[in-house]
């Protein structure tokens, strides 16, 4: 089992913030500040250079880290040392506040796909009772998030994106290391 850590920054609406949820539930334990956060663990970053494979298992066994902040705020996201910041390949979201956009997943929607990324499946059911929203993420992301839990590492994870990126946009993908970053996300309510 993944320990799952939640840095809450309280910037959402608490009867909608899906890191209070979690919490409430017993899906995870909150770090109350960033010096709690467990050294060598992964940080969900949308601004990591690498993405998440299933060659980052090892780290995150020691914790999986998601920063609980508004995408309107996103220039607030902390950046930490002693972490390894990983960034979720190319997900679209299902939640009411941000259906159907790419890489604007909340906390939640994040840690499910982290965790089957990871290849800890059960786990993420785990959280998919929860989650009202849970069955429409994974009709929207399940071929994907299959496809990125059999990437050797983070490297094939990004050709894997810029597959389906290519696939929705018609060709245009991106495939210089900004347009990489770009196409990658993390979480946030």
């Amino acid at each position: 089992m993944i320990p799952v850590i939640i840095y809450d920054k309280c910037q959402c609406d608490p009867k909608k913030c899906t890191a209070k949820r979690m919490l409430k539930f017993g899906l995870g334990r909150e770090a109350k500040t960033l010096g709690a956060i467990p050294s060598g663990s992964i940080v969900l970053s949308p601004f990591s250079d690498r993405a998440l494979s299933p060659a980052d298992i090892g780290h995150a066994h020691k914790g999986l880290v998601v920063m609980d902040l508004t995408w309107t705020n996103i220039d607030e996201f902390p950046r930490l040392r002693r972490v390894e910041e990983r960034a979720l390949p190319y997900l679209l979201a299902s939640n009411p506040i941000n259906w159907g956009r790419p890489m604007e997943l909340n906390s939640a929607e994040a840690v499910m796909a982290a965790l089957i990324i990871l290849g800890q499946r059960e786990q993420a059911e785990t959280f998919m009772g929860r989650f009202n929203w849970a069955p429409e993420f994974m009709r929207l992301n399940g071929a994907m998030l299959d496809d990125y839990s059999k990437a050797k590492d983070s490297t094939e994870v990004v050709r894997i994106q810029n597959e389906y990126i290519e696939s929705v946009t018609g060709g245009n993908s991106g495939s210089d290391d900004s347009s990489d970053r770009e196409s990658r996300q993390s979480s946030s309510s």
